[in-house]
């Protein structure tokens, strides 16, 4: 126990001091991470963190891209700042849906990973510098 109340304030101020600098000095190396694959689909629980993929640096070419499993659908969303549609190239590789968009003043480069999907069926979309790619899901016995 502290025999003076505003001890504990103290030692609390001075954890935040040591966390914040920390956080300065990585974010100043370039040390820190950001960017995250977030995987949303009804009807199940969410995953543990060890599933999920861990956060990993990225540079500002590399939006971030959410897929989102939705019924019958899957849905790929990324912010791209300053690009228009006749600037986006899309590519499915495989399981992944490459994005290179821009022009030498706003140049992105990402790839997101999809569950099975019917690539005939994708139809892609920009508005105010938001993506959105939309798929028709494969039956779930397709996935195993």
């Amino acid at each position: 126990m502290f025999e003076d109340p505003m001890d504990m304030f103290e030692e609390m101020d001075e954890m935040f001091a040591r966390l914040f600098t920390r956080m300065d000095r990585e974010f100043m190396n370039g040390t820190g991470a950001s960017g995250y694959r977030v995987v949303i689909e009804r009807g199940r629980d969410a995953p543990d963190m060890a599933e999920t993929d861990a956060p990993r640096p990225r540079d500002d070419s590399e939006p971030v891209t959410e897929v989102h499993r939705i019924g019958d659908e899957v849905k790929v969303i990324a912010g791209l700042p300053g690009v228009t549609g006749e600037s986006l190239r899309l590519d499915l590789q495989g399981d992944q849906l490459v994005i290179d968009a821009g022009d030498t003043g706003h140049h992105y480069h990402t790839a997101a990973v999809l569950p099975p999907v019917d690539a005939s069926s994708m139809h892609a979309s920009i508005k105010n510098g938001v993506l959105e790619v939309t798929f028709k899901r494969l039956p779930a016995c397709a996935e195993a």
